[in-house]
């Protein structure tokens, strides 16, 4: 099983190895460094790992492929453990666990994912921790499409993967209300005419929140998964502001929730625009 850890420029991955586990650092940035730092000097104080184990990011290997792979003496249920503490915020984290039939359990945070199905006794194919978004958002714009990430295609169906291939775009059903959610990349030509990645389409509306502090396909990724097991983190008083007998109430605050963040975004976004300008 793999246990997905992504964040800005990279991810962070551990792979079951038997009863030890592997780390694979990919594309690293300078703060992601410090949180691996951090993971290390943890994983030395537990004996998972010896000082020669720090990774080193002048190897001719990192430069050559950005990617470092650094054996821990730990489960991947340990060390995963201790890893989403130092990425994530834990109170409003989720992990997403896929099994070989394909059926996804969502669990929270502290948990750690069950190597088997408890209902099918099938294997975790993969595991992914994601964070909730903010409510709330700046607009969305026209720009360079990359390729899904691995992570995101990890969870999407067949019907979705085709949907994504095609239109950079998903549709999900929540949870709790039995709402179509489209879901989009925040680049896509579907994004901007909508005006944001998410929209009801039962309501026909915007639901506002997003996660610029990950790449698009994880921005997806956590929409998705939240809407599906945890709607009222993302459907609630700030961020659904259309008429419906369904909107929950907001776990994490009131209609406020997210204004302060919004407005720094809408500053920046209107600063590079000046910057731009001729």
């Amino acid at each position: 099983m793999k246990w997905f850890f992504p964040s800005w420029n990279g991810d962070f991955r551990l792979e079951a190895d038997g009863d030890a586990c592997r780390l694979e650092i990919v594309s690293a940035t300078e703060s992601e460094k410090l949180s691996i730092a951090a993971f290390m000097a943890v994983a030395i104080k537990k004996g998972w790992a010896d000082d020669g184990s720090v990774p080193n990011y002048d190897s001719d290997t990192y430069r050559t492929s950005s990617r470092l792979i650094v054996p821990l003496k730990a489960s991947i249920g340990g060390a995963g453990r201790e890893l989403v503490k130092l990425l994530k915020p834990m109170d409003r984290t989720i992990t997403g666990v896929k099994f070989e039939n394909g059926r996804v359990e969502v669990i929270d945070a502290a948990s750690v994912p069950s190597p088997k199905d408890p209902k099918t006794g099938l294997l975790a194919k993969a595991a992914a921790s994601i964070a909730r978004a903010t409510p709330s958002c700046p607009q969305c714009v026209v720009g360079a499409v990359d390729r899904a990430s691995e992570v995101l295609l990890t969870f999407l169906n067949e019907e979705e993967h085709e949907d994504w291939a095609k239109e950079r775009a998903i549709v999900v059903t929540g949870g709790l209300s039995g709402h179509r959610y489209l879901l989009a990349h925040r680049h896509s030509k579907t994004a901007a005419r909508i005006g944001r990645i998410c929209y009801d389409l039962d309501d026909r509306c915007v639901i506002h929140f997003h996660d610029n502090a990950v790449p698009p396909e994880e921005e997806v990724l956590g929409a998705k998964l939240i809407l599906e097991h945890r709607e009222p983190w993302l459907r609630n008083e700030a961020t659904h502001f259309g008429a419906t007998d369904i909107r929950f109430k907001n776990p994490f605050g009131d209609f406020y929730d997210g204004v302060p963040d919004a407005g720094m975004m809408q500053g920046l976004g209107k600063l590079f625009a000046a910057m731009r300008r001729p």
